[in-house]
Formats: structure tokens, sequence, C-alpha cells
């Protein structure tokens, strides 16, 4: 979109620059600053009161293995084949789903069954006989706790690679929070990945935050809306704000996998890194996602996303997004793992831009809250 179009709109009231023809929308700009900045504030707010997170949960719930022992505790959450415990004394323990017969608890839960529901009820004798429910039947447990803080969980992770050779440092950033409601998630994600290269000075970027809100309806279905920024110095991207809604189907959702696939639309607004001028576009997208968790010694997890983006304002560009993540915990709550990223635009914002942007990081990451 040139700059006689956005004038049409009432926002994009846009200033000429010193240099003749060259037009820049100092709202929009400021905006994006007050967005970003926003988001940072918001995570470094959230991880400050984790630390003063209050416990005080009555441990009364029951858990009967089929082994004969019967464990007493909180009940905290049920989550690829592994149900998480908190006990007075020992405090968090893990115990495989297979092994278990029974749960007993006068707490209200978020279960999510194997054909698709998602039910919010107390974990008693009534739930088995209403819903005709065995243990098999119950692919996730999530406690619906009463505090805004409990309510969250996520990771924080960081890494960084140095090459002599090539005189290249490279420092990679990433963290997600999600709180959770009733068939309800809403997450914030950060990731940036920064290469420096002393020998010229140069720095590469490519860096995002997003803020999603999913809602979970009948029948395995569910929908998404996406709020986020982008920036990729490899593809010529200096700035994309993103306005995206998804609507999708959880293919198969059990103990130790996940199948999710999704379509919708994307709205965007762009900035080269040789413009000033930010373009509006529109894109239809489809995404995949797959989850894989194996809980036995050693504990690994891995998960796959990919989402191609067919362009409906500029007909024939096509972005394709593939990210790969695996971790290995090394001890309680702590885990190092490999990521990979594959980024391509046919038509890059800047003619002069690679098409393509991939690299592989390795982690150390921290969760919390699970």
């Amino acid at each position: 979109m040139n700059s006689k179009a956005l004038l049409r709109y009432p926002f994009f009231k846009p200033q000429q620059s010193a240099a003749k023809n060259v037009w820049y929308f100092p709202k929009i700009e400021y905006l994006l600053r007050l967005i970003k900045n926003a988001l940072l504030k918001l995570l470094v707010l959230v991880a400050l009161l984790m630390i003063n997170t209050p416990v005080g949960a009555q441990k009364t719930d029951k858990v009967f293995l089929k082994n004969g022992d019967v464990v007493t505790g909180e009940i905290k959450n049920l989550k690829f084949a592994k149900l998480t415990v908190d006990m007075t004394g020992p405090g968090i323990i893990h115990i495989k789903w297979e092994e278990i017969l029974r749960l007993k608890s006068t707490k209200l839960f978020q279960v999510t069954m194997r054909r698709g529901e998602v039910l919010v009820e107390y974990l008693d004798s009534v739930f088995y006989e209403k819903y005709h429910a065995s243990l098999n039947d119950i692919v996730e447990i999530i406690q619906m706790k009463d505090q805004f803080l409990q309510r969250l969980d996520g990771n924080v992770n960081l890494g960084f690679n140095y090459a002599n050779s090539s005189d290249i440092f490279q420092l990679n950033f990433g963290s997600s929070i999600t709180y959770r409601k009733p068939k309800v998630e809403t997450s914030l994600t950060i990731n940036s990945v920064v290469s420096s290269k002393s020998i010229d000075s140069s720095i590469s970027k490519k860096q995002d935050i997003s803020i999603g809100h999913l809602q979970s309806i009948k029948n395995n279905f569910y929908v998404q809306s996406n709020l986020g920024w982008q920036q990729n110095t490899q593809l010529g991207l200096q700035n994309r704000f993103s306005l995206n809604g998804v609507g999708g189907k959880i293919i198969f959702n059990d103990n130790q996998h996940r199948l999710l696939t999704g379509a919708g639309l994307s709205f965007n607004l762009e900035e080269s890194k040789q413009s000033v001028v930010y373009k509006k576009t529109v894109e239809a997208l489809a995404t995949i996602q797959f989850k894989k968790f194996h809980y036995t010694t050693p504990k690994i997890s891995l998960d796959a996303l990919y989402t191609i983006y067919p362009n409906i304002t500029q007909w024939g560009r096509i972005r394709m997004d593939f990210q790969l993540n695996t971790r290995y915990e090394i001890f309680k709550d702590f885990n190092m793992g490999l990521s990979f990223y594959d980024l391509y635009d046919n038509r890059p914002p800047t003619n002069t831009a690679s098409k393509n942007d991939f690299g592989i990081n390795f982690t150390l990451g921290y969760e919390f809250g699970k």
C-alpha cells in the first residue's frame, strides 16, 4: 500500500521527511514502541511476582495406586501421562498415569477427555458416574486455582554460541507465560536471536513478541487470536505488526501425543529495512502443530510447528515458518535443549535481502508453575 492509499485511514497521518518523496508514520512507530515496551515490562513484573506466589492449599487429595498404596497430597496436574502431586514432606512427586487406579479430590479441575470434551468438575465418585469415565478416558487435568498468580505457568530459556573462525557471537532468549481459566488460555511469548560479527560491527536480529488467546469449543475444535510483532534483518524486515484469527481442530490428543491443525487470516503492517513506509497486507494461513512427550527416564519433549502464509493482497507471495524445539530435563524444573527455526519469504520486504533464514541454538531453561 502506498502513502496516498494510507491517507484514507484517519490514524495514518504521514509526515514528509527532509528527503524528497519519503513518508513516515510517527504514530505507528510510537504505537509499536509502546506495545513492545509494555510487553517486556509485563514479563518482568510477572517474573518478580512469581517469587512471592503463596502456597497454602490443603493437601488432602487421594491417589490410589494399582499396587495398593495410597498417596495423600495436593494434585497439581496431569500432563502427558505424568500426574504431579505435592506431598507434605517429600514435596513434588510425579507418578506415571498407568500406575494409578483412581483419584479423589474435593478441588475443582479442568479435565480434558480423550473424545475432546473439556470439563470443569470435581474429581469425586459423581464425576466418574456422570460421564461413565475411567482414567483411560482422561488425557489432561489442570487444577483451577483461585488466585491469579497460581494460574500462571511458563518457562525461560537462554543460550549463546561463539565461533572463533568466523568471529560471530550469538545470543538467544525465549520465554512464554500462560494464564489458564476454564476452557481458556491466554499466553505471552517472547523470542530473540541476536548475532554480532565484530570484524565489521554488523548485527543481525530475529525477534518476535506475541499475545495469544485460545478458546476451546466442542468436539475438539478451538478458536484462537494473536497480536504480534516481528523483526528479521536477514529477511530485510524491520517491523511486522500482525493480528490474526485461527479456527482449528485437535486431530488426536492422548497422554503422549498431540496433533493440532488450523486455518485463518492474518492482517499485517510491514516496514522494510530500506523504507520508512508501512505496507498493509492480508494473508491466509494454515498451521499444523505436533507435540510428543516421553516422561520415562530420560524425560524428553519435542514440539514442532509449521505455518504457511499465502499472501492475498500481494498475490504470489508466500511465507513459511517452521519451529522445532526439543528439551531434556537435567534435574527438577531445569532442562537443556536444541531449537531449530527456518523462515522463508519468496518476496522479502527488501529486494536485496535473503529469502531464507534458519538457525540452530543450544539452550538452558527453567520451568515454573508446572
